[in-house]
């Protein structure tokens, strides 16, 4: 699965963090505040296969956390926010810790 960080092109800082997924899915994420957790949203076509895509990239945010031992678990999933409408998005809250190896 390719997974790229990109800034659209009419922004010069972005305000929101996306990727897009094998060029094809746009999938926007924040961190949220007092929480050690972050925000998924995913809108029209992603939203159908969100739970492939959310996999791969907690995989991969939590295989790139390791530093000296400690790394990032994933400990629970909750969808916070769901729209049924054609241009819809499922918003999915993914709680991390760290699991330290010492």
């Amino acid at each position: 699965m390719k997974i790229q960080f990109y800034i659209p092109d009419d922004e010069i800082i972005p305000t929101q963090l996306r990727v897009k997924i094998d060029d094809k899915y746009d999938v926007y994420y924040s961190k949220v505040h007092n929480e050690f957790a972050w925000d998924f949203t995913f809108y029209n076509d992603a939203k159908d296969c969100y739970e492939t895509l959310l996999d791969e990239m907690v995989s991969r945010m939590c295989s790139q956390s390791e530093d000296h031992g400690s790394s990032w678990r994933e400990t629970k999933r909750e969808i916070i926010k769901k729209s049924e409408d054609w241009w819809s998005s499922i918003v999915v809250r993914v709680y991390f810790r760290i699991r330290d190896a010492w």
